[in-house]
């Protein structure tokens, strides 16, 4: 291959994971404005409505543990273009369900991308370009996906007048086929297979060590924190707009447009303006923004309790100050340190995974069981105020870990 040919399919690669992405994304986006129609079509208890969500995050969780030190044994390659195909037959695999538990079943596996994406996709991306292009492309990557929870709500929602809500997954499985495709002909191998042989005693041994590491520790706990918010308001808010607020699955899809249009908007901002988005004046400028989301979040549901545009919007305005710094949080997680890239990966999305889900759970308990509207969104602000907490800790470490590097 010439370096003409090699640049370009380099630069390909990229889009190959933004489809696969995109397609993962699109699978729960799309069904979102749907799913109280899937719960009464299979009569299965309308309180399963959020498991969709829940057993999606968990299924991107199972695989964390492997997928990290083999990608670091065997290449990330194979393993990303195994989880493209693995995604591709589930959501296939759900044309044929008959009932809530298959389909919950698919669901998990779909969840499963979410580990090599994350795991193995992410880190290719950050391994071949330098730190400053590595945030930045991965800014792009995350608008470019996140396109999915703006249009997938109003897409399904306009397809479902058309076609039944199966016809969804054979939309997102016929994307992650060719996304497939893209990844066999142009994603590099950063790792290569290596001599060191997979085994339970070593994957153990590399897992303690990134557990012991305190940037890691602060940041996965960082990260985990800041998604809480954003997460318990997708997974709950199709049942609280929907089933209790009365709103049409087309007036539910354009809730979520300011939301995932507040990270898009950050990520454009810090492509396009922030000269260094790993300073920390820049990340602390972007904290204020998120404490006041969280505060028009609470206070605007108890001066007004019916009045749903301020769970929205609190929201959006949390979600574009955490989206300021979002890439910065990754990139200091994975390369503040010496330790193996993708068990680093792994590690940081099997607790973020975990809190994600479990937050979804406990959030869903708080609407159906604990006094609804104002305990579901205090969760988001404890969640929130902790989670700037512990990033002036990660800050912290993360200057100790350069100073010391910069004395070497």
């Amino acid at each position: 291959m010439s370096r003409k040919q090699n640049t370009l399919s380099i630069g390909l690669f990229p889009l190959a994971l933004i489809l696969y992405e995109f397609a993962a994304y699109l699978s729960t986006d799309m069904i979102q404005p749907g799913i109280i129609d899937v719960v009464r079509d299979f009569n299965a208890d309308v309180r399963l409505a959020p498991a969709s969500v829940s057993l999606y995050m968990a299924g991107g969780m199972v695989l964390q543990w492997l997928l990290g030190p083999l990608s670091d044994r065997v290449g990330r390659r194979p393993v990303l273009l195994t989880g493209a195909m693995i995604f591709t037959l589930a959501c296939f695999a759900t044309l044929f369900t008959t009932s809530m538990t298959q389909y919950l079943i698919a669901r998990f596996i779909q969840g499963t991308s979410i580990c090599f994406i994350a795991t193995v996709g992410y880190v290719s991306v950050q391994e071949i370009f330098g730190e400053k292009k590595g945030i930045q492309l991965m800014a792009i990557i995350t608008s470019v996906v996140l396109i999915a929870p703006i249009i997938g709500p109003l897409a399904g929602a306009t397809l479902m007048h058309f076609v039944h809500w199966k016809a969804l997954f054979g939309i997102t499985g016929l994307m992650g086929l060719i996304a497939w495709t893209g990844l066999l002909f142009n994603m590099p191998d950063t790792v290569g297979a290596k001599s060191t042989p997979f085994s339970v005693s070593g994957v153990l041994h590399d897992f303690r060590k990134v557990f012991r590491n305190s940037i890691v520790l602060n940041g996965v706990v960082t990260i985990s924190l800041c998604y809480i918010p954003i997460m318990s308001w997708v997974a709950v808010s199709p049942v609280i707009l929907i089933e209790h607020g009365g709103l049409t699955t087309s007036q539910f899809a354009w809730t979520q447009i300011p939301v995932f249009s507040a990270v898009i908007l950050a990520n454009m901002v810090v492509v396009k303006f922030i000269d260094d988005p790993t300073s920390a004046r820049f990340i602390w400028k972007a904290v204020p923004i998120q404490l006041l989301g969280l505060a028009t979040l609470i206070i605007g549901n108890i001066v007004y309790p019916h009045v749903w545009l301020w769970s929205a919007g609190g929201t959006s305005i949390y979600a574009f100050g955490i989206g300021l710094i979002f890439p910065t949080l990754f990139r200091f997680t994975l390369f503040s340190n010496e330790l193996p890239k993708g068990t680093v990966s792994a590690s940081l999305n099997i607790v973020v995974l975990s809190i994600c889900a479990a937050s979804v759970e406990l959030a869903r308990w708080l609407w159906f069981e604990a006094g609804g509207r104002i305990p579901f969104h205090l969760l988001a602000v404890v969640a929130g105020v902790t989670g700037v907490l512990f990033l002036s800790r990660l800050l912290r470490y993360q200057h100790l870990h350069k100073t010391y590097l910069q004395g070497d």
